[in-house]
């Protein structure tokens, strides 16, 4: 990771303990990342070397004042000031990286065959959140190579509760004994 865009995640991260509230940073961070991602031009008006700092700081007082908090959007302004809006992206991703750190929750995914409703999806989290000793949320995708059940991955760790893995296991199991006798 860029170390200035750490940097820059850092200090926001010591605002949001100062307050309290660094889960709501988390929240409000992510929807502005999800805004980007389906902004590109803002995005691109951002990392724009041609527009004046000024043009930049309009741009987000027009998508953004009065809509964030005031200490990310005064954030947004330091790094419009210190030309840093090519890494404007990475550095709130950081930020929302080292958060989920700060707070010891973990974001996986749950693979399985058709969509769980939020019942399963929380079950399986707080199953995962026991294993891991940490929080885990999970977003859930359909993997149509699936047989059924279901896997879950939460940075290198792997739970695989698949039929796939439960045949593969059946089928050692058999191997082996086929040797030993």
């Amino acid at each position: 990771m860029d170390s200035v865009a750490n940097r820059y995640a850092i200090a926001l991260l010591y605002v949001a303990r100062e307050e309290n509230k660094i889960r709501e940073y988390i929240n409000e961070v992510e929807s502005i990342i999800q805004i980007l991602d389906d902004n590109e031009e803002l995005e691109r008006i951002l990392k724009d070397y041609g527009l004046t700092i000024d043009e930049k700081k309009e741009t987000i007082d027009l998508c953004f004042k009065g809509k964030i908090n005031e200490y990310i959007l005064n954030l947004f302004y330091v790094i419009i000031d210190n030309k840093r809006g090519a890494i404007f992206k990475q550095i709130l991703e950081e930020f929302v990286r080292i958060g989920y750190k700060d707070l010891n929750i973990k974001n996986g995914t749950v693979y399985s065959t058709i969509k769980l409703t939020d019942e399963e999806i929380k079950s399986i989290e707080k199953r995962a959140s026991s294993i891991l000793n940490s929080t885990v949320i999970l977003k859930n995708k359909i993997d149509e190579k699936l047989l059924g059940g279901f896997k879950i991955q939460v940075d290198d760790f792997v739970i695989d509760e698949s039929i796939q893995k439960r045949l593969s296991d059946l089928k050692s199991s058999l191997l082996k004994k086929e040797g030993k006798e």
